[in-house]
């Protein structure tokens, strides 16, 4: 194989679901003559599966490793040299099993290069195995890389890049190397209206699995808080034809049997033209397909066929970020909607609408100028009393654009902080009101102790959307999912579902 790909969700989660972007760049070379290998799951692989399944691609015109950091880092503690600290204090790493594979495949293979990608790979240190970093917040990376092993096989220009040659996250004392940051191509041609992307019977996909499905990229909004590339994107750019789409879910049926997706784009229901032409695809395939999706509930009630849309073209889960039910928070964020509307229209939409069919993961933002811990408790008073389905809590998070190379890309909230009441203090911020209205980072993490207390307390947790399928796969019942608090499933029988499946995947791996 001329590259493989390590992929692998954050080592904290325990779920058997594929991150598609490792699967979509591999796509991308073998269409221009390169052959590629996704590895998947590594979370649950052990040093010696990573290192073993690795080996078994790599022949002498490998050239790459490509590890997809966007799910891949997690905080931790006392790693010695597999791990680096931040200036707050805080540990991040890439998960031990992952790191020390690595470390002795580039030991045993120094030609080979080791490049990081992703949404975490331009602030990710994690040693000095990584020789490389490919990433682009507004560009397809699917160009830069395809551009970066023509320049390693063939000698040609390599992509527009620039050195990093410090972290001004790493403490003193921590290893640092220098590495080649690959930011744009010099030659763009991937277009994902275009994208005629399918699963593989090499990426040894499981039968039944729900799989993710890319449909557009970027977002028609830009929400004040959010660090999302291609923000304020016009509507239907960056969006796949629905003859490609529906290219994919045949195959995908056909090879694997496969019907249950997670639909990754940043808003699906953007525009009411998308849905009507998604529905009409999802009405010419010989099979029922059922989805889970990021949707604006405010579109929804804006344009009320969407309900309709969204149902029969098969949505089984409901990701909403209504962030506020507070009138001022939920303004300054840019959802006012939800301050206005979202107690009278979601209970509505799910009882009414979607008949308590659709659940609905709620989610929300602690720490909020002006909303205090009382009007949150009474968003929580409000999920209970409407017999709403599933909510979470995250806090605000914010990083000082002069303090930190965490991330590329600012919010609105970190380049503009003092106009919307926010200050920094080195790596840590606060708002700026009286003391009852003043939220730090450290405090709106702490809150959420309380919050989840009180979820639990009332059997309010219950299982999101997002992970429905994935148990689903693993012998569950959707009904009995849907009903049941996830605090009452027992975690060892869900353990042993879940080891027997993840074997599954890598018996299966070794034997192609």
């Amino acid at each position: 194989m001329n590259v493989i790909f390590w992929n692998s969700l954050n080592g904290g989660q325990d779920l058997l679901s594929r991150y598609v972007g490792p699967y979509k760049i591999n796509h991308w070379i073998k269409k221009h003559g390169y052959t590629g290998q996704v590895i998947e799951f590594l979370q649950y692989l052990t040093e010696e599966e990573i290192y073993l399944a690795t080996k078994k691609f790599i022949t002498a015109e490998t050239l790459v490793v490509g590890v997809s950091t966007t799910f891949l880092t997690y905080n931790t503690e006392g790693k010695g040299k597999l791990t680096f600290q931040w200036k707050d204090g805080s540990y991040n790493a890439f998960p031990e099993n992952i790191l020390k594979a690595a470390i002795r495949i580039k030991s045993e293979y120094p030609q080979i290069k080791f490049v990081l990608g992703g949404y975490a790979s331009d602030h990710v240190y994690g040693g000095t195995t990584f020789d490389a970093v490919i990433m682009s917040y507004t560009d397809a990376s699917e160009d830069i890389f395809l551009e970066y092993i023509d320049h390693l096989k063939k000698g040609t220009e390599p992509p527009l890049s620039r050195m990093i040659t410090k972290y001004s996250h790493i403490q003193p004392g921590i290893p640092v190397k220098s590495r080649i940051y690959y930011y744009e191509a010099r030659n763009k041609i991937y277009n994902i209206e275009h994208d005629d992307f399918r699963f593989s019977k090499q990426d040894a996909v499981l039968f039944g699995e729900t799989l993710p499905l890319d449909i557009s990229r970027g977002c028609i909004f830009a929400c004040r808080f959010c660090n999302y590339p291609h923000l304020g994107k016009g509507k239907l750019d960056y969006t796949r034809g629905m003859e490609y789409v529906k290219e994919e879910l045949m195959s995908n049926y056909e090879l694997f049997g496969v019907t249950r997706y997670m639909i990754l784009d940043d808003t699906f229901n953007d525009t009411v033209p998308k849905m009507e032409a998604f529905l009409e695809m999802t009405k010419t395939l010989p099979f029922e397909i059922e989805y889970s999706a990021y949707l604006r509930a405010d579109l929804i009630d804006r344009f009320p066929d969407m309900a309709y849309m969204l149902k029969e073209s098969g949505l089984w889960g409901a990701f909403h970020g209504l962030e506020s039910l507070h009138p001022y928070a939920s303004n300054l964020v840019g959802k006012a909607w939800s301050g206005k509307r979202a107690k009278d229209f979601i209970p509505k939409l799910y009882h009414d609408l979607w008949e308590g069919k659709i659940p609905q993961l709620l989610s929300f933002i602690c720490g909020l100028p002006k909303e205090t811990p009382e009007d949150i408790m009474n968003t929580l008073k409000w999920h209970k009393e409407n017999n709403l389905h599933s909510l979470s809590y995250a806090p605000l998070g914010l990083n000082n654009p002069k303090k930190s190379n965490r991330y590329s890309i600012n919010s609105e909230f970190e380049k503009n902080a003092d106009k919307y009441g926010f200050t920094f203090n080195d790596d840590t911020w606060h708002t700026n009101g009286w003391v009852n209205e003043t939220w730090t980072s450290e405090s709106s993490r702490e809150f959420l102790v309380p919050i989840y207390r009180y979820l639990n307390e009332h059997n309010l947790r219950k299982a999101s959307p997002w992970i429905v399928g994935n148990m689903q796969l693993l012998g569950y019942d959707k009904e009995y999912l849907f009903n049941t608090p996830m605090q009452n499933l027992d975690n060892s029988d869900y353990r042993t579902r879940l080891n027997n499946k993840y074997r599954e995947y890598y018996n299966l791996l070794m034997s192609l």
